[in-house]
């Protein structure tokens, strides 16, 4: 099977589940959701210690899986604040890993590695629940949209890349990706929010187009920053459990980056 099929069989299973999770109810939906960032997170750190890292993987896990949790509940029941205090005792925790952890040596890096895992994965993976029930009512159209324009983004950068790509958007970190391709996402991008502001009126159509110029930028953007990551690392895919595409981080690396700026914006605007 060659790589562009796989591609496209994996991504018409892997969408078809998504859409049915969103769609169906808001505990699919944070099922769905909690996977893709905790099989995502397993991948960061095996990905480190890929690179001769030891990070402390069980407490990265737990302390992403809390993180998810606590801002589920409080997006959708606005479960008291205090229990966001977990967080902090959770992560002191940490330095007391480290003291009963016989190897010593980069100690220091792997607690850093640790802590940076949840912070680039887990926490931005897990704002999507900030966004799904924005006002305390569960929109899965901004979900549906936000993905969509992601893998719009996605897409039109592949296929424009292919047959226009000439000049290099930055050779040193991902050389396969050129402003043709960009561009070509960007706009794709902006015609799937278009679409989504006929259908879904929580955004007006200036302001899906917006939310759709985010997801496009700074996908891109973490795009180049798992690109460069790997690069440091010395490993070309975060894995393979996805064929055609990769790992999680390869396949959801956009929305790292761009949720939080979307989240911020929706916020802004509604």
């Amino acid at each position: 099977m060659n790589n562009l099929l796989a591609r496209i069989i994996t991504a018409v299973i892997g969408v078809s589940i998504l859409i049915a999770a969103i769609v169906y109810n808001y505990w699919t939906f944070a099922l769905v959701f909690f996977a893709i960032m905790f099989l995502s997170l397993l991948e960061f750190f095996q990905l480190t210690r890929k690179s001769g890292k030891r990070p402390f993987t069980a407490w990265g896990l737990v302390v992403g899986t809390l993180l998810f949790a606590l801002i589920f509940l409080q997006a959708k029941t606005g479960v008291e604040r205090h229990y966001f205090l977990l967080l902090p005792a959770t992560i002191s925790f940490l330095f007391i890993l480290a003291l009963f952890r016989k190897k010593k040596d980069l100690i220091v890096t792997n607690i850093s590695f640790s802590v940076f895992g949840t912070i680039y994965v887990s926490l931005p993976l897990s704002l999507m629940s900030s966004i799904a029930f924005i006002h305390g009512e569960y929109h899965h159209g901004l979900v549906l949209g936000i993905l969509f324009s992601q893998w719009a983004a996605d897409t039109g950068a592949y296929f424009a890349g292919k047959a226009l790509g000439k000049h290099k958007l930055y050779e040193s970190i991902s050389p396969n990706k050129t402003w043709e391709g960009t561009i070509g996402g960007f706009l794709l991008s902006l015609v799937v929010a278009y679409v989504f502001s006929l259908y879904f009126p929580s955004l007006s159509t200036v302001e899906w187009l917006g939310l759709g110029a985010i997801i496009s930028i700074f996908g891109t953007m973490g795009d180049l920053v798992e690109s460069f990551f790997k690069r440091a690392l010395a490993i070309k895919d975060s894995g393979t459990i996805l064929p055609g595409h990769g790992g999680f981080l390869d396949r959801f690396d956009g929305l790292l980056l761009s949720l939080p700026f979307a989240t911020l914006y929706i916020y802004l605007v509604i």
